[in-house]
């Protein structure tokens, strides 16, 4: 039976999954949105949830006004009130705007989609069935991660000439391992910008079949 701080805990996890899951709506606008017009707008939501971030540590104002709406969904990190720290939201709008800048078109979205579902996807999996621990991460999760990235690498690359199905395989199984090293850089930034990273530079190998 789950306990009652179990069930809050799981819930807020939910909640903030689903917030997690609406930010889609970023990678899946980079295919009618032209690049340089998405570059502004994220660079312009970036400042604002910058200064969101400070005013809600400085400011008792707005830290109450913030808490009474989405307090619920802050991990303790985020909450700590002694330094100033971007919440998860900030941080994946911060890698969005990165990755779109840095990758070719088709592996930026691939590198936001992944964070995406493949980390929702790892984070539920984990609370819900992870029994096996390396750290706080578990072997369920990563499977659940890996599985998602592969089905997401499929669907988005399937009618692409540019790609190789092997490439992406491993810049993905590469990305799982490197999802559970305790890093102290937000999951949100360091896995895309890691998986855009590896895949474009296997993508320009010629060794790999």
């Amino acid at each position: 039976m789950i306990n009652t701080k179990n069930k809050n805990d799981l819930k807020s996890e939910l909640k903030r999954k689903t917030i997690h899951l609406l930010s889609s709506a970023v990678p899946f606008s980079y295919y009618y949105f032209e690049r340089n017009m998405l570059l502004i707008i994220l660079f312009a939501t970036v400042v604002l949830m910058i200064l969101i971030d400070f005013f809600r540590k400085k400011d008792g104002i707005v830290r109450d006004k913030y808490n009474h709406h989405l307090g619920d969904i802050l991990r303790s990190h985020e909450s700590d009130g002694s330094r100033i720290l971007f919440t998860g939201g900030t941080y994946i709008v911060i890698s969005f705007f990165l990755c779109i800048l840095i990758f070719e078109k088709n592996i930026a979205i691939l590198s936001m989609l992944i964070i995406v579902f493949s980390d929702t996807a790892a984070a539920i999996t984990g609370k819900f069935y992870g029994r096996h621990f390396i750290g706080k991460k578990t072997i369920e999760g990563s499977f659940a991660f890996f599985i998602t990235g592969l089905i997401i690498f499929i669907l988005v690359v399937k009618n692409s000439a540019d790609f190789r199905i092997f490439q992406g395989v491993i810049a993905l199984f590469m990305t799982t391992l490197f999802e559970l090293i305790p890093l102290k850089i937000d999951d949100n930034i360091s896995v895309p910008l890691f998986f855009g990273t590896v895949f474009s530079l296997i993508s320009k190998t010629d060794f790999l079949i």
